[in-house]
């Protein structure tokens, strides 16, 4: 089926398509006006050597000039820790009801872990990713407490954070995917009401018609024969009442006959003919028959 056959179909069944499409470009308007969008903000920490390991060695003390390679997996650590479904838990459990995560940072040579919190209010996300941070550095904390003995405050590491929550932008990549499968829904009813009341039309005029749809060319010799003798019957009822009747098949045989015709016979002769002429008919008077005729006295 191609393009000008799906539109005259559409023309035709206009009382079921102008619904349809009336129907078909509501529904993605609606998706863009119900769903709202979606707000994403982010922060950055980073996990600091101790106190302790940043004065040994000769060192000044300065923990951003200490970072040991022993950071980047403990910062892995804790990341996977943040994604665990206790610490789902516990942020629901501090007012961080939209989706949170934790990951390292891409393309860093540090222990720097990234945080994200995505909602739909836009203030909200703020606070709850600062509550996020706060509890990121707070298990930490609990991390180096909990597994190991007891240990000083001037051994433990430390996080900061280094990049603060940023202004929540719009993700508009879910709304846009919405919008697209309301709009296929759409599409398909409209394609489904049109051509499936087609189909039913159709179907109702065969049966009306009493015409099953068959292959052309089908049927077999006694359903030919029984054609051919109704139109020979109907050619000869209609020759009865004086009217013009159609030629079978067999009656218009004998016309396709070669004509014959006279070996003597010269076209160039056909033009020196004499034309016919005209003669008046004779009054009835003048052929009546006599007793006697005058001329044999």
């Amino acid at each position: 089926m191609d393009l000008g056959t799906m539109l005259r179909v559409m023309l035709r069944r206009w009382y079921v398509s102008i619904p349809a499409l009336i129907v078909a470009i509501a529904l993605p308007g609606a998706a863009w006006t119900m769903i709202s969008s979606t707000y994403q903000t982010t922060s950055t920490i980073s996990l600091l050597n101790s106190s302790a390991a940043s004065s040994a060695n000769q060192r000044t003390g300065n923990p951003f000039l200490a970072f040991d390679s022993s950071l980047t997996p403990m910062a892995d650590f804790l990341a996977r820790r943040l994604g665990s479904d206790q610490s789902a838990a516990d942020l629901a459990a501090r007012g961080v009801v939209d989706p949170a995560s934790a990951e390292l940072a891409p393309n860093a040579s540090g222990p720097f872990l990234t945080l994200t919190v995505s909602g739909k209010n836009q203030n909200l996300v703020l606070t709850e990713l600062q509550t996020f941070d706060q509890y990121a550095i707070d298990q930490l904390a609990v991390i180096q407490t909990t597994t190991t003995a007891s240990l000083p405050t001037s051994t433990l590491i430390r996080a900061v954070v280094v990049v603060p929550p940023q202004k929540p932008t719009t993700s508009m990549k879910k709304k846009f995917e919405d919008v697209a499968g309301a709009g296929v829904f759409g599409l398909a009813i409209l394609f489904l009401s049109v051509f499936g009341s087609e189909a039913m039309a159709l179907r109702r005029a065969r049966e009306r018609a009493g015409q099953p749809r068959r292959r052309i060319g089908s049927g077999n010799g006694n359903g030919n024969g029984a054609n051919s003798g109704n139109n020979a019957s109907t050619a000869t009822a209609n020759t009865g009442n004086g009217t013009l009747a159609r030629r079978t098949p067999a009656q218009s045989s004998a016309s396709q006959l070669p004509r014959y015709r006279d070996p003597e016979f010269d076209p160039e002769d056909e033009d020196e003919t004499e034309p016919w002429i005209d003669i008046e008919p004779l009054p009835l008077e003048h052929l009546a028959i006599t007793d006697r005729d005058p001329g044999s006295r």
